[in-house]
């Protein structure tokens, strides 16, 4: 089925896993190589195409979606003028809940880690649906809340809960540098997110799968074991007519 996501080699899923182990204090490579082998894994064509990078942040998929031929719209609500690369200059600032774009604007739509960064998901793909012609697609990722990142910077302390868990880390190890619960981080599960576009006539889930090991795609059908051995959830959506 035409965007279904791939496996990767098991070569690379090491290499990739060596990379994440030190993603919290050198993020780049990791998420330079996740780009990279994301948008070599997309079994959409995307020479010719236009495709918005929600949540760019520092463009790495942006790079790799413009490497692959696509002309591409990064969006970002933080980006930062003094620490932009130069290939994100002119991106937009907006808000993934009010995109500055006309209805049908791009044909696929990439959103990686940007859910659990939003109060609520629902507002984020009514505008991925908008923005999307009919037949496009959306490839979307967040941090699930009880992966082993999933509290980001209060890791480990999120598995006592976003409230409880941030206290505990204060009074350990005092305030987060980044992504304070509630504040910038959003508990963001997988079961819920699943109904929440199950439930959109306007988007037809595609394809669900762990996004480091995507062979494993029966995790996302066992409700509980997939809110922690997902770790990083994809969907694949199709816009379709309503």
């Amino acid at each position: 089925m035409a965007g279904r996501v791939q496996s990767f080699p098991s070569m690379s899923r090491r290499r990739l896993f060596r990379l994440w182990l030190s993603e919290k204090h050198d993020p780049e490579p990791f998420y330079r190589a996740m780009a990279d082998r994301t948008v070599d894994e997309l079994s959409f064509a995307l020479a010719g195409t236009r495709v918005l990078d929600l949540g760019c942040g520092f463009g790495q998929l942006t790079d790799a979606l413009r490497r692959a031929g696509a002309e591409v719209a990064p969006v970002d609500l933080h980006l930062d003028d003094q620490a932009t690369p130069s290939s994100l200059r002119g991106a937009a600032r907006a808000d993934g809940t009010s995109l500055p774009f006309p209805d049908g604007t791009f044909d696929g739509v990439m959103c990686s880690n940007l859910l659990e960064h939003t109060p609520t998901a629902g507002p984020v793909f009514d505008e991925i649906e908008r923005v999307l012609v009919t037949g496009g697609w959306a490839w979307v990722s967040w941090t699930n809340w009880f992966s082993p990142w999933g509290g980001h910077e209060i890791v480990p302390f999120h598995y006592l809960g976003p409230r409880l868990g941030l206290r505990a880390w204060r009074r350990v190890f005092g305030e987060p540098r980044k992504n304070v619960p509630f504040e910038e981080l959003w508990p963001t599960h997988v079961g819920p997110t699943l109904r929440l576009v199950r439930r959109r006539p306007g988007l037809r889930l595609i394809d669900a799968v762990p996004r480091y090991y995507p062979s494993q795609r029966w995790i996302l059908k066992v409700p509980g074991l997939r809110e922690l051995a997902t770790w990083n959830c994809v969907l694949v959506l199709r816009r379709v007519r309503t």
